[in-house]
């Protein structure tokens, strides 16, 4: 027969086990639970860095356009188109803590954002460099193009030196220091001192020829060697120019291709 005191600790030892049971359904329940709750925050994080992602193609293209969809030869137009669109940087959202410390799209999102423009530093520079540069290559090539029989006729007979002192000194003087005013793109000082020695060369020539004619005597101008020299580094550098702003928008985009990724 089970006394009193038995059928207390019986009730007690039901009522324990009852209570272990009931506590690791609880804990069970509660990291099920939370199990689920971290996987929809990855899940969520995920969702924003894909979001995040197709901005960035987006905003890629945009860029992209701005560099190739205006004339390549004028430089400031596309500076100014390319500068407008570069600095429209996408956003990443905001998500919960736990996704954005373990989704690997999130993640991979993240150190995105730091280097997101990286890809058109040398692309900025060359650009800046060509908004200097291209009008310097205009400027003396039109320098280096005008002809001495603009100003004293061709295959005219000089019987003094007047067409050459009046005419061909002021007006070579007034196109170099024209050109000289004309804004150097830096490390291309030795083309420009080029062009100046070239037109500096006809107007010491056309000094010359003046006092040589008044005397009664033949002269000549010859800056054919000067000419060359300095035209041959002007065009070497107008190549040199659009060679490596190309170049900078092909590294761009072989750059930014393949940049983002779908995973969680």
């Amino acid at each position: 027969m089970v006394t009193r005191g038995q059928r207390n600790a019986i009730i007690a030892a039901s009522i324990a086990f009852t209570l272990v049971v009931v506590a690791a359904v609880g804990t069970t329940a509660f990291f099920l639970i939370r199990k689920q709750h971290r996987q929809d925050d990855v899940a969520e994080a995920a969702r924003v860095a894909t979001v995040y992602n197709k901005k960035v193609s987006a905003y890629r293209s945009a860029v992209h356009t701005a560099l190739t969809s205006a004339d390549a030869d004028d430089a400031r137009k596309v500076r100014a188109a390319f500068k407008a669109a570069v600095v429209k940087t996408p956003k990443l959202g905001d998500a919960p803590e736990w996704g954005k410390t373990h989704s690997k799209t999130y993640i991979k999102a993240k150190k995105s954002v730091k280097t997101l423009t990286k890809p058109y530093d040398d692309v900025s520079a060359v650009l800046d460099e060509a908004v200097v540069g291209q009008p310097f290559i205009k400027a003396a090539l039109k320098a280096l193009k005008t002809d001495i029989d603009d100003y004293v006729g061709k295959g005219k007979y000089f019987y003094n030196g007047s067409a050459f002192r009046d005419k061909l000194v002021p007006g070579y003087t007034k196109i170099m220091k024209k050109f000289d005013k004309v804004p150097v793109p830096k490390g291309r000082e030795s083309v420009a001192r080029k062009v100046h020695a070239a037109l500096a060369d006809v107007i010491k020539d056309g000094k010359h020829a003046a006092a040589e004619l008044d005397a009664g005597r033949n002269t000549s101008i010859n800056a054919r060697a000067k000419y060359v020299e300095a035209a041959t580094a002007v065009y070497a550098y107008e190549r040199s120019l659009k060679s490596r702003l190309a170049s900078a928008i092909e590294g761009a985009d072989r750059d930014v291709s393949g940049s983002t990724g779908s995973s969680t």
